[in-house]
């Protein structure tokens, strides 16, 4: 996986944005630092709508379109629908942001940053390069 660029999930960025977890701060500094870190519009979105202050939303707006964002382009979006009637047909029921998250990553030939059991069941149907990181509980989660 060295090299590899590396979309991270909303779930590894919740861990990360609270801080306490030094396994997830330590996988997540070097990809910044390497320029491996990627993200994608829905995962910012998903991260910008539970920010609890207009400067908070500002900072980390301003953090997260700093990063390489991965576009869903036309090809995206077909690889997502034929992606979905697969997952459905194989009997793999998920969120549809999830899909949508799984399937950029495989779209742009990423590594998948997550800690969400979903992604797990998405990764034979999807061909979908996966690491999942469980960070340990922390008091402040």
């Amino acid at each position: 996986m060295k090299g590899d660029l590396v979309l991270v999930d909303t779930t590894v960025w919740v861990h990360y944005l609270r801080g306490g977890n030094p396994e997830v701060k330590d996988r997540i500094v070097p990809l910044i630092l390497e320029n491996r870190l990627a993200t994608a519009d829905i995962i910012i979105m998903e991260l910008l709508r539970g920010v609890n202050s207009e400067k908070n939303f500002q900072i980390l707006h301003d953090d997260l379109v700093a990063l390489p964002r991965l576009v869903m382009d036309a090809a995206t979006w077909k690889l997502a629908w034929k992606s979905g009637y697969q997952l459905r047909k194989a009997g793999v029921n998920v969120p549809l942001a999830d899909t949508l998250i799984a399937v950029i990553a495989v779209q742009y030939g990423c590594v998948l940053l997550h800690s969400d059991q979903h992604f797990s069941m998405l990764s034979d149907t999807l061909e979908l390069r996966q690491e999942m990181l469980i960070p340990r509980q922390t008091q402040s989660e």
